[in-house]
């Protein structure tokens, strides 16, 4: 591989989310499952982000059923989440603190606690919590939490040492293209490339971040989900991944998507041409963001008719 840009290491933190992490209420129970489809759509741009409306109207819906003799635990989630969402940080707190007085020792309660310190700027009380959360259930979220662990692990690494932003990322994943090239699925490789052991729920987890909370603002996460789809044998999806990284600052994205490129038929002809690539990837992605704000306009305007029940789910 070409020899890496070298970059101002003070630049490595600008523009970072205050944490790679995941919510958990009523929208995360909908997901059994994540499939190789779903994380496709996700590096299309198909993230289903909800509109600043819905969370309004999810805040003044949700709120007096928590008078309720008979609430269930997980409204409490869902209108923290919301508080959340609309950057509303320690209220989502407050809640959280309410609901563990009313429904004690439930990892839900740690997990969304977890994440809400860390959108606060409080990581070691966020890796509490979320170390909480993995002991009451090492194995719900999808196993996102060890995700979240260790990437707000490499942000605190990263405080002290920007340089290693040039050297690792968060999952520890080899940053050797002149391996992974050699990936053509998760069981076949050519010349007997020495491939790493990666977690199966890897992707799942990544993505879910995502999907559910702040990942896809952060260039490490991006770059992370791209090494470890060509870890995986899926370099188209790791070009797109790579792509949003190089978006979003990530100093060793462009060097890795160009290195992608050479392995992808699709792509051939423009393997010295990476900014008509990225052009493509581009337009790409803005035809998801575009199918995500028609689908935000579709809730907004059943909420309008007074549809909380249908939009909400409870």
């Amino acid at each position: 591989m070409k020899p890496l840009r070298a970059l101002l290491f003070a630049a490595v933190l600008l523009a970072v989310p205050p944490a790679l992490a995941c919510l958990w209420d009523s929208d995360t129970l909908k997901e059994e499952s994540i499939g190789l489809d779903e994380v496709a759509n996700v590096l299309r741009g198909r993230i289903l982000k909800h509109s600043a409306t819905f969370y309004e109207r999810k805040v003044a819906y949700t709120l007096p059923l928590l008078e309720q003799a008979d609430v269930k635990p997980e409204r409490y989630d869902d209108l923290a989440v919301a508080y959340e969402k609309l950057g509303r940080t320690q209220e989502a707190i407050a809640t959280m603190e309410a609901k563990e007085k009313r429904f004690p020792g439930l990892y839900t309660t740690a997990a969304n606690l977890g994440t809400f310190h860390a959108h606060a700027g409080d990581y070691p009380r966020a890796l509490e919590e979320l170390r909480r959360a993995l002991v009451l259930n090492p194995d719900a979220h999808f196993g996102r939490e060890k995700y979240q662990v260790k990437a707000i692990e490499y942000l605190q690494r990263l405080a002290t040492a920007p340089e290693l932003v040039q050297k690792e990322e968060f999952l520890g994943l080899p940053l050797e293209p002149d391996r992974y090239l050699f990936v053509m699925n998760p069981k076949k490789t050519i010349l007997r490339k020495e491939v790493p052991e990666l977690p199966k729920d890897v992707l799942q987890g990544l993505v879910g971040m995502i999907r559910f909370g702040s990942g896809e603002k952060s260039r490490h996460l991006w770059f992370s989900l791209g090494i470890s789809l060509a870890w995986s044998g899926h370099k188209n999806l790791a070009i797109r991944a790579m792509r949003r990284a190089e978006q979003l600052g990530h100093p060793l994205a462009r060097e890795h998507g160009e290195e992608l490129l050479r392995t992808i038929k699709a792509y051939a002809d423009k393997a010295r041409d990476w900014e008509k690539v990225a052009a493509e990837l581009d337009a790409e992605w803005a035809k998801g963001q575009a199918w995500v704000r028609q689908k935000q306009r579709q809730e907004d305007a059943l909420l309008a008719k007074g549809k909380e029940k249908q939009v909400f789910g409870y």
